[in-house]
């Protein structure tokens, strides 16, 4: 088993979550991964419309995280404005059961590193590398690679486990 697989199973590893592409599956359009432009994304998840329901749901993230300690699992999710924060975080709460304490949100990826060193500060003990920010976008994985101590996990590495 890798040592990626392994941190992933591990029960005192802190999981840190994307949602687009990663607790959401990217079917928001009809033929398309998106249907909107981001302007109109902002305005319409602005204006409180969620597209985020039980159809974008995935079941192998669900079945994944149904026995972990949902104490060490956190999300932090790039929003366009606070509405749609609220929407996602009401989201991954009714879907993976993730306390809405643990969900934070940026507006620029590169942010989310900020967010990671929040979530450590609750750990002090524990070794960076068993922070794990489990992402779609691989700019972000490097960004983190980059910078930090912290692991990274592409959803992919989730196509087998």
């Amino acid at each position: 088993m890798s040592k990626i697989k392994q941190l992933l199973n591990s029960d005192d590893t802190v999981l840190v979550f994307d949602i687009d592409g990663v607790l959401a599956l990217l079917e928001f359009g009809e033929y398309n991964h998106y249907d909107l432009d981001d302007d109109d994304w902002e305005k319409a998840t602005n204006d409180g419309i969620s597209y985020y329901d039980e159809l974008k749901v995935s079941k192998r993230m669900q079945e994944f995280l149904k026995n972990k300690n949902m104490n060490n699992i956190y999300v932090i999710t790039t929003s366009a404005n606070i509405n749609e924060s609220e929407i996602k975080k009401e989201y991954v709460n009714k879907y993976y059961n993730i306390k809405k304490e643990n969900v934070y949100y940026v507006l620029n990826n590169k942010n989310k590193i900020d967010k990671l060193k929040i979530i450590k500060d609750k750990y002090p003990a524990l070794e960076d590398y068993k922070i794990v920010m489990i992402d779609d976008t691989v700019g972000v994985l490097n960004n983190i690679m980059d910078n930090t101590n912290f692991s990274t996990v592409h959803i992919s590495s989730f196509l087998d486990i």
